[in-house]
């Protein structure tokens, strides 16, 4: 290990023979762009991770200029700033947590990290400055908080992987070229709060399918806002104002302006947003239960466990089990397992299940939420023989194509195979099942698949009371395997639904 005390007296470093370098003090000074007085300079090379002590408050300009071979850091709660160049050309940098204490991300600093995926700039940051991201081609999300005010020149410039971007209520002014060059952009909201939209802030977003504008009176757009962006793809704005866009400069050259659609959600009516992500609305789903029992959830939004507690139990699938319990080698009893949510949020466009603690009408209403694209996304369980797809819609699928496609929807607090007496209807999921082996006969498939709550089961075994014949009383070991009662060796076991110990 060898330890160099730099020539600013505020700072200590070390770097040892794994490339750590540790940074020590009360303050790191801000380096000039002679690349010769930034200490560490000559061993950027070798400098694979940073770890800046408590008590340090600012990351200096140019602190880990061209540190190519970094891939992690370690920021304390103590910064307060990020400085100019402060990560420029730290290439394979791939993940980088800011800390709350952080108020100012400096221009350039994140430059030509080509390696950076995610990025979460925190609610204490006010400013971002220009060209803080530029050409983070890996970058694929970012979140900015709602404390910032503009979105500064050149700021995501070639992120080409940044698929979506949400723009808080806060923004005001978009600037030069702000996210030129985000070519797997597919949408983006403009909110309210945006006055203005400078010279090629979408310019060259290619993959543009939509774009979404909430403010009443159109933004002051340059005219080469969106420059190579296609003018035929839909630009949705307040109901009242599309004439106004249609007259603006920056917004006359789309060829479809129209109101942003009134998406009612609610039991029965099919959810048709396929293009935009909308920010900041107001939800109302209302949805009748019949009963207390699970039923299927699939919804556009998010909901934290704080939303449903008092009147819900939301459950996420956490796998299948598959028993034969006659022992002749053929399935006769399916069991789904699912995880009651204790905390956190749902993720939009995910199936869940959802039961109802009475009876009636129940209706969901927040504010200020996130409403996403309509999406027929699936998860899926496996085993050995048969893979179960579980697919969200947000259509009304007919009785006949279900049966058709031999498709299985929840009904009594079962997953059943359809019968024909039902349609499914929007905001829920349908399940299939495939073959993944020759074992798997389709002749075989369970009609009803039960639900079972991990945590929840008798006895706390996991195993099912079900799983006994109606002419031999069965032994099962805790992994729910079948087992000779003769010659049992001491342990514990299931018998009759319940734990029984042989010694």
């Amino acid at each position: 290990m060898i330890a160099f005390n730099t020539i600013h007296a505020e700072v200590t470093w070390t770097l040892s023979n794994d490339g750590t370098l540790t940074i020590s003090g009360t303050d790191m000074p801000n380096y000039s762009s002679y690349h010769g007085t930034i200490p560490w300079y000559s061993q950027r090379d070798n400098i694979k991770k940073v770890l800046i002590e408590n008590g340090v408050t600012r990351i200096g300009d140019f602190a880990f200029y061209e540190c190519i071979n970094l891939n992690s850091i370690t920021i304390p709660n103590s910064v307060t700033s990020i400085g100019n160049r402060a990560f420029y050309d730290c290439l394979n940098l791939t993940s980088i947590t800011i800390p709350n204490s952080v108020t100012s991300i400096d221009n350039f600093s994140f430059y030509g990290c080509k390696g950076l995926t995610t990025v979460t700039i925190p609610n204490s940051v006010t400013s971002i400055g220009s060209s803080s991201f530029y050409e983070c081609s890996s970058l694929t999300s970012i979140t900015i908080s709602e404390t910032v005010t503009r979105i500064d020149d050149a700021s995501f410039v070639g992120c080409s992987n940044l698929t979506s971007i949400i723009i808080p209520n806060t923004v005001t002014s978009i600037g030069v070229m702000a996210f030129s060059g985000c070519s797997s952009l597919t949408s983006v909201t403009i909110p309210n709060s945006v006055e203005s939209i400078a010279q090629q802030a979408f310019s060259e977003c290619s993959s543009l399918t939509s774009i979404t504008c909430e403010a009443s009176t159109p933004p002051n757009t340059a005219y080469d806002a969106f420059a190579k962006v296609d003018k035929s793809i839909p630009v949705f704005v307040p109901e009242n104002s599309v004439s106004a866009y249609k007259g603006a400069e920056g917004w006359k050259y789309f060829e479809n302006i129209q109101a942003i659609p009134d998406y009612v959600i609610a039991e029965g009516i099919e959810y048709t947003n396929y293009y935009s992500l909308l920010n900041s609305c107001d939800i109302s789903y209302t949805r009748n239960f019949s009963n207390t029992k699970w039923q299927a959830l699939y919804i556009p939004f998010s909901m934290s466990y704080e939303d449903w507690k008092d009147d819900f139990e939301v459950a996420y699938i956490n796998g299948i089990r598959q028993y034969d319990k006659n022992d002749d080698g053929a399935i006769d009893e399916t069991i789904m397992d699912v995880i009651k949510i204790k905390d956190g949020e749902l993720i939009p466009n995910t199936p869940y299940l959802i039961k109802a603690k009475s009876v009636g009408e129940k209706t969901f209403s927040l504010t200020k939420v996130m409403l996403y694209p309509a999406e027929e996304n699936s998860i899926d369980c496996r085993t050995t023989i048969a893979e179960y797809t579980f697919t969200g819609t947000y259509s009304t699928i007919p009785s006949a194509t279900l049966i058709a496609n031999q498709y299985y929807a929840m009904g009594g607090g079962e997953l059943i195979i359809s019968d024909g007496s039902n349609d499914l209807k929007p905001y829920r999921w349908y399940m299939r099942i495939d073959a993944r082996s020759p074992m798997y006969k389709t002749s075989n498939a369970a009609k009803a698949i039960t639900i079972n709550v991990v945590g929840e089961e008798s006895e706390t075994t996991g195993i099912n009371e079900l799983q006994r014949t109606n002419s031999q009383l069965c032994i099962y070991d805790l992994n729910g395997r079948r087992v000779s009662e003769k010659g049992l060796k001491p342990g514990m076991y299931i018998k009759k639904g319940r734990k029984v110990v042989i010694k």
